[in-house]
C-alpha cells in the first residue's frame, strides 16, 4: 500500500500508476499519482521501505530466567 503525503489516502501501486495524459513524460516516468487528490510524487525507494519495515516490527518479548 502507498500513502499519499498530501491527503493521507491509502491506495495500491497499481491505482497510483496511472499517468496523466497531459504529462510530457507520459510513459515511463515512474511517478505515483494519488487517485483521490491527484498529487504526484516519486515512489518510495526500496531501502526506505526496508528501514520502515524494520522499525515497525514489534520487539520480541524477553524471557526471564534463562541463566
Amino acid at each position: 500500500m502507498v500513502d499519499c503525503g498530501m491527503c493521507g489516502h491509502s491506495f495500491t501501486r497499481q491505482e497510483g500508476a496511472a499517468c496523466r495524459s497531459g504529462c510530457p513524460m507520459a510513459t515511463g516516468c515512474g511517478m505515483v499519482t494519488c487517485p483521490s487528490c491527484g498529487y504526484e510524487f516519486p515512489p518510495e525507494s526500496k531501502i526506505v521501505s526496508l528501514i520502515a519495515n524494520l522499525v515497525r516490527r514489534k520487539p520480541r518479548p524477553v524471557t526471564e530466567g534463562l541463566g
